[in-house]
């Protein structure tokens, strides 16, 4: 009986490419499911053999934390240095953003402040 050695669903495309090479590259015969137009089926990858499917997952298992371990690794000072060059890139993006990010926090505030006032 086939086993499900991972899930398809919310993953990138080139993780599901990674994983793909990863077993193929371990010679892992494995098949594809989709989830179907209306997204109601399992979107996965499964192997039929048993022994292959655990050594499948071992394999995923690893690659999965490789990937955790890496995306760690990105501090605040990247995300920050990132932010700042596609404010760079995209400014007149970042002035609406920032526009609307003012708007939104007065429209929030605003009330309160009208009603201490009223209370005074």
């Amino acid at each position: 009986m086939a086993q499900l050695v991972f899930r398809l669903k919310n993953v990138p495309d080139e993780e599901a490419d990674d994983i793909r090479a990863l077993l193929n590259e371990h010679e892992i015969e494995f098949y594809e499911t989709s989830a179907g137009r209306w997204q109601i089926s399992m979107a996965g990858i499964w192997v039929r053999d048993k022994e292959q499917a655990q050594r499948a997952k071992a394999l995923i298992a690893e690659d999965q934390s490789q990937r955790a371990a890496r995306a760690q690794q990105i501090t605040a000072r990247d995300w920050i240095a990132g932010f700042l060059t596609h404010a760079r890139q995209n400014p007149v993006e970042f002035a609406f953003t920032l526009v609307a990010l003012l708007l939104v926090l007065s429209l929030s505030v605003i009330p309160f402040y009208i009603g201490k006032q009223l209370a005074s």
